[in-house]
């Protein structure tokens, strides 16, 4: 049996900035998300430096963390959270959703620095909306982000 393989450099660097980014929905109205289902989608992005594209020309990301029971493409809040009923939706700079667990469609990167673009969003999860059943309070979720060359 013969293994073989190439050893190569990842073609982006992170900042230290991106290792840890907080996105904070503030307050959100109970009476919208029954209305709604859902709130406004709130950007963040993913910023890549001293990309060289030669070998590896494009990007994928996976969040990972846990799903929700219900929304099982969604990240779930934590148990710890004082809220209880919603999830955390992911979507793609274009607005297409990203379930949580599954890598994304590649990105194409250009030499130099990269900006990649999300969008993350609150939904109230049916049963607990059918059963007016929204508890109040704070929340939070927790994902990690994996980032895939190709």
């Amino acid at each position: 049996m013969h293994f073989s393989g190439a050893l190569v450099s990842e073609p982006c660097t992170l900042p230290d900035a991106d290792t840890d980014i907080t996105l904070d929905f503030g307050s959100i109205i109970k009476k919208s998300l029954y209305k709604y289902q859902r709130t406004m989608s709130k950007p963040f992005m993913i910023h890549l430096q001293e990309c060289d594209p030669s070998q590896l020309q494009t990007v994928s990301v996976t969040f990972q963390g846990t799903a929700d029971t219900e929304l099982t493409d969604m990240l779930a809040i934590e148990a710890s959270s004082a809220a209880k009923g919603v999830a955390i939706g992911l979507e793609s700079a274009n607005s297409t959703p990203l379930a949580i667990n599954k890598t994304s469609p590649y990105i194409q990167l250009t030499n130099g620095s990269n900006i990649l673009n999300f969008y993350a969003y609150v939904q109230i999860k049916p049963s607990v909306k059918d059963m007016s059943s929204l508890t109040v309070g704070d929340f939070t979720a927790i994902s990690t982000f994996v980032l895939g060359y190709q």
